[in-house]
């Protein structure tokens, strides 16, 4: 994704780039704008090509090896998983990198609604959501209109968002990053992860 970033807001200097990127292109960048590696903030995000992303962390001084780390994560989201994580970033207010990227790897605790057309499709994919993995023939024998049914009627955690109704599931989530050190995640491939 493209982003511009600059070291502060009161900073004339920036540079547009493509996230996610290898470490050395990342270190060269802050060479360049002045910005100095640390685990504190060290980048102001000024503007994104994804306006979303961009009004989710408007005004935000941000870790850049963070920033990276999240749009690595965001490399292997499907433009689906992708609209949920804006759902839920919106609904729950989330205002820290550390908590967007353990919410990267939550996504499986919330089902998002923004197509009512197909009600027994709807229903299956809530009932696959939750569940994570069932077998073929389970989900071919779900009544998915009765489930989703039940899901909208009984479900008191729904929160309206630009990008559909939002539903928290039985699903727990986990934290995952906790600012020390960002979990294993395989971006490129390799022949061995030690």
């Amino acid at each position: 994704m493209n982003i511009t970033i600059k070291k502060s807001r009161d900073t004339d200097k920036r540079k547009t780039i493509w996230l996610p990127m290898e470490e050395d292109k990342l270190e060269e960048v802050c060479n360049e704008l002045g910005v100095e590696m640390a685990t504190e903030p060290n980048c102001y995000i000024e503007s994104s090509i994804d306006k979303r992303f961009s009004n989710m962390l408007i005004d935000k001084n941000v870790n850049i090896d963070e920033l990276n780390y999240l749009m690595k994560r965001f490399d292997g989201l499907s433009p689906r998983e992708i609209e949920k994580f804006y759902a839920v970033s919106f609904a729950e207010e989330t205002k820290t990198m550390a908590d967007l990227i353990n919410l990267s790897f939550n996504l499986h605790c919330y089902s998002l609604i923004n197509n009512f057309s197909d009600f027994n499709k709807l229903g299956k994919d809530l009932y696959l959501t939750e569940k994570m993995a069932v077998a073929t023939k389970e989900l071919e024998e779900l009544d998915g209109q009765s489930y989703a049914m039940g899901v909208i009627k009984n479900n008191k955690s729904a929160k309206v968002t630009p990008y559909g109704v939002l539903y928290k599931n039985s699903n727990d989530s986990i934290q995952v990053y906790i600012e020390k050190q960002f979990p294993p995640y395989g971006w490129k491939e390799s022949m061995v992860i030690i």
